[in-house]
């Protein structure tokens, strides 16, 4: 039996029992629950699965049980169309006119799809281009593409809640940039600050919940490269034009976030719509509602409900040198505190946020714990980061603060190195808390 490695497993063990079992003895654990093969197998080739797994020689081991194997990602035909889009992409970044650039493309493509694009992004990125250069060419590379995707000339609709939801938010930017690029004819440009807060809210949901995801848990760190720096920069550039009243500087700013709205339908919402799990979409539409007080949710925690025992169960306390807590007390002592705290273990991956009732400055979505701290930053501010954790780590410093005004408010954010009796590094300690108190007991008592 022929197997494309890239292939969806869902669909290969469909009607294939001998192959499904075949899988799960060689490492594919969990392929005999059929939640699993929904939300896991029904997105996920061979290939892809045996890299999160960890399994080793995963060709060999199939031809040992007499597969024959193929990779269709290594069809000449598939090489050629991503080694001619890098080319194209190439040649506009060495000053190639678009329009020559753009004529050639259409002669030999019909349509390219958003795993292409990005296939083709991350190839440039691997192959040693400079990350400034994909993402100032972002913009360029994108109107190349218009008129060519798969999804482009069909009015898509979405049943995903998820996507549904981000597609609307995108509709509504497009208006609102319709809208502001017909009152850049006076003078002195009018700050819009309804417009500012729309992009900067849909920005920061896709770069806490969508970016981190793709780079992380299906290796596509094309958007999070990329688009997440864009959006950075469409924000920043909207306003230091309003600042400065620079008309050129506010009409190249819609013109960008426009193009960004044309990324996000074409090859963003695509790419989800391929890669993601029912599980991921729960988890996303979950996080949107700390992000958007019109979602209205009751989120069931598997979790946490199984760690819920009498109160008389002694195995559901902690013990610690100075007294003992149980689980569900801990929980609410720390959610109670009005300081948003976050632990990253020693191995940088996000371990836990508390979940106080107040206003949160940071949002910590669920699905962004069991990642890497760093895929939660955008990139311009991940060798900060870094450098941060870095410092913390080796001793160099104990603790690092940050003093920063969000809003009209200053809020210190610290973050601190732990470290236990015996001197072994065990994480980071991050602590966000608003300091308007203090400030108002100065001004009480005539000290500020």
């Amino acid at each position: 039996m022929k197997i494309d490695i890239n292939e969806n497993i869902a669909k290969l063990i469909q009607s294939n029992e001998d192959l499904k079992n075949d899988l799960i003895n060689i490492g594919f654990i969990g392929l005999d629950n059929p939640l699993m093969i929904k939300n896991m197998a029904n997105k996920m080739s061979i290939k892809r699965g045996a890299k999160l797994l960890g399994i080793d020689s995963i060709n060999t081991k199939l031809e040992n049980l007499g597969y024959e194997i193929i990779d269709l990602s290594l069809d000449s035909e598939v090489i050629e169309r991503q080694n001619l889009i890098k080319s194209y992409i190439k040649r506009l970044s060495d000053g190639e006119d678009i329009e020559i650039v753009r004529k050639e493309f259409k002669e030999n493509f019909d349509e390219v799809s958003s795993s292409e694009i990005m296939d083709a992004e991350e190839a440039l990125l691997n192959d040693g281009m400079d990350k400034n250069e994909v993402r100032k060419l972002c913009d360029v590379h994108s109107v190349l593409f218009h008129g060519m995707t798969e999804n482009e000339n069909t009015t898509k609709t979405y049943n995903n809640k998820v996507l549904s939801y981000f597609s609307n938010e995108n509709n509504l930017i497009k208006n609102a940039l319709l809208e502001e690029k017909s009152s850049t004819s006076d003078e002195i440009l009018k700050e819009n600050k309804e417009l500012q807060k729309r992009l900067g809210s849909h920005y920061r949901k896709k770069g806490d919940l969508i970016y981190p995801l793709l780079k992380s848990k299906y290796n596509k760190p094309g958007p999070s490269e990329v688009m997440w720096s864009v959006d950075y920069e469409i924000l920043r550039n909207f306003k230091k034009a309003f600042k400065n009243n620079d008309k050129d500087l506010l009409e190249d700013t819609i013109a960008r976030a426009e193009e960004m709205t044309y990324k996000e339908e074409n090859i963003l919402f695509p790419l989800l719509e391929e890669k993601l799990s029912d599980e991921d979409y729960k988890n996303i539409y979950n996080d949107l509602a700390e992000y958007d007080p019109d979602i209205n949710i009751q989120v069931s925690d598997n979790f946490n409900e199984s760690l819920k025992k009498s109160d008389d169960d002694t195995d559901n306390y902690i013990y610690f040198s100075k007294g003992r807590l149980r689980v569900d007390q801990l929980e609410a002592m720390l959610d109670t505190m009005n300081i948003e705290i976050t632990f990253v273990d020693e191995k940088d991956i996000n371990s836990y946020y508390n979940n106080h009732n107040g206003y949160k400055v940071f949002k910590r979505p669920k699905s962004s714990l069991g990642r890497e701290v760093y895929s939660c930053h955008p990139p311009q501010a991940e060798r900060k980061v870094r450098k941060i954790i870095g410092d913390l780590k080796s001793g160099a410093r104990d603790k690092v603060v940050v003093i920063r005004n969000i809003a009209g408010s200053d809020y210190t954010v610290t973050y601190y190195g732990v470290w236990d009796k015996n001197g072994n590094y065990k994480g980071i300690l991050e602590t966000v808390q608003n300091m308007d108190f203090y400030k108002d007991y100065l001004k009480k008592w005539n000290k500020l």
